[in-house]
């Protein structure tokens, strides 16, 4: 099939040789519109070729996010070699040995390769149903243990390495590669939602420098997304001094320090990613698509997926799979495509709250079943038909995405050459912990028509 065929693209043109870089070797030079000239070799430029990493090209960074800003096309793709890039610029200025950099830029060029469709806007269903979140999904892929490719696709390629076997070729061991990507302190998914154990100030009994530089508070991955989306969505908070930052960077007492001579560039880095997720990623308007085309996949009817086989599909496929589906899953399709979308008829801040209320709301945020339920109760007594009532928790959600939000915890060298934790140099720190990323902590949106009934209802039920 031709999608099959663009979906895993095998037709790259040849680069002209680039000289004057290692020794006698030539890397492949990409143009990146965030980075310049970016040049991959060894592990990586095999990585290129195989279906793991093209299917990323057919996944869009943002989600839907480009229905509120317009320029948001670009995919997981371009940011995961953006991504490998400021890696390898992290691992010259910590000092890393060559084995260690390798290991380092194939994690970051390889640490979202299990995304499903849509990003992190599917992935809780997918969680739900198949227990995988996409770090699961990416160790399984780095490791062996999961493919990509859905049945009949095999047939595309007449020979085909697979990325343990490239990796292997390099002299690196997947199963290192592997325990990079979600850091060495973190739980995936399943991390605590309300509280937050914070870092020991004693010194680690396990090296956390590779770990932290593809996943930890200041990391490469992050500094990617936060520039690429600044420049296609046009929000400028995500412009910061990464270059400046990676310079201050060093290796230190088995984990990632910043000299203080970096601690601006680290608050504005740290500031930027607040003012993104509350301009951008979880803008009300974007959050709304997100939860409509969640519904779709959810209620979809006459159409059985498995979540492994979701998991491998791409955007383009989720979409034709929609429209194969029931009524419902149709009429949501027609109203993401021509933005005809739900309104807000409540939103509600962290503060108006009780205790009860918010382990209330965490609770329905995590049991779909249970917010299913509530939501169908919601639209019948509001007289209108099941699925459009649509409750989200965004600070939840925030947690189940973005783990490292509230991580703060990094070490400062001092002029006077004492470290200190990032707290202790700048009000910046707890002022960020404390920051509320959405402007609500809930939303309930339903149709235009339905907004001053469902207003009435929906907090009678949620909090019955």
């Amino acid at each position: 099939m031709i999608v099959d065929f663009f979906r895993h693209r095998r037709f790259y043109e040849e680069e002209p040789e680039v000289s004057g870089i290692g020794e006698g070797v030539s890397p492949k030079a990409i143009n990146d519109t965030i980075h310049g000239v970016i040049h991959v070799d060894g592990a990586r430029e095999e990585l290129l070729s195989t279906p793991e990493f093209n299917k990323l090209s057919h996944i869009k960074q943002l989600g839907l996010a480009h229905l509120v800003f317009p320029g948001a096309h670009h995919t997981r793709f371009e940011h995961s070699l953006g991504v490998s890039h400021l890696g390898s610029m992290m691992a010259d200025s910590v000092g890393l040995d060559t084995h260690e950099k390798k290991l380092v830029e194939t994690a970051a060029m390889l640490h979202d390769v299990g995304h499903g469709p849509y990003s992190h806007t599917l992935e809780h269903i997918l969680h739900s149903r198949g227990g995988m979140d996409h770090m699961t999904v990416t160790e399984g892929i780095i490791t062996g243990e999961y493919d990509v490719l859905r049945e009949g696709e095999q047939d595309v390629f007449s020979e085909r390495m697979s990325v343990p076997e490239i990796i292997e070729k390099h002299d690196m061991d997947p199963k290192d590669v592997a325990n990079l990507i979600r850091g060495p302190d973190a739980g995936g998914s399943e991390r605590n939602l309300l509280y937050w154990t914070e870092g020991s100030p004693s010194f680690q009994t396990v090296d956390q420098t590779l770990g932290h530089l593809v996943h930890g508070p200041v990391d490469c991955d992050q500094m990617d997304y936060l520039l690429r989306d600044a420049h296609f969505t046009g929000v400028k908070h995500g412009i910061i001094d990464h270059e400046r930052l990676i310079a201050c960077m060093e290796r230190h007492a088995d984990d990632v320090a910043v000299t203080e001579g970096g601690l601006s560039a680290l608050e504005g880095m740290m500031m930027a990613r607040g003012l993104m997720y509350s301009a951008v990623y979880f803008h009300r308007v974007t959050r709304i698509t997100e939860l409509m085309l969640s519904r779709a996949v959810e209620r979809m009817e006459g159409v059985e997926v498995e979540p492994v086989d979701m998991q491998r599909m791409v955007d383009a496929e989720i979409w034709q799979v929609l429209g194969e589906a029931g009524d419902f899953s149709r009429d949501m399709l027609r109203r993401i495509k021509y933005r005809q979308m739900l309104k807000i008829a409540v939103s509600r801040r962290r503060d108006d709250f009780e205790v009860s209320e918010v382990e209330r709301l965490v609770e329905l945020a995590e049991n779909s079943t249970l917010r299913q339920e509530i939501e169908a109760e919601i639209a019948g007594r509001a007289g209108i038909p099941e699925g459009y009532v649509a409750l989200d928790v965004p600070s939840v959600k925030l947690l189940l995405s973005e783990p490292r939000m509230a991580e703060v915890d990094i070490r400062i060298i001092g002029d006077d050459g004492v470290t200190r934790w990032f707290a202790e140099h700048t009000p910046i720190a707890d002022a960020l912990r404390e920051r509320q990323v959405s402007q609500s902590a809930m939303y309930v949106a339903t149709l235009p028509q339905a907004v001053d009934k469902v207003s009435e209802i929906a907090e009678r039920v949620i909090f019955a």
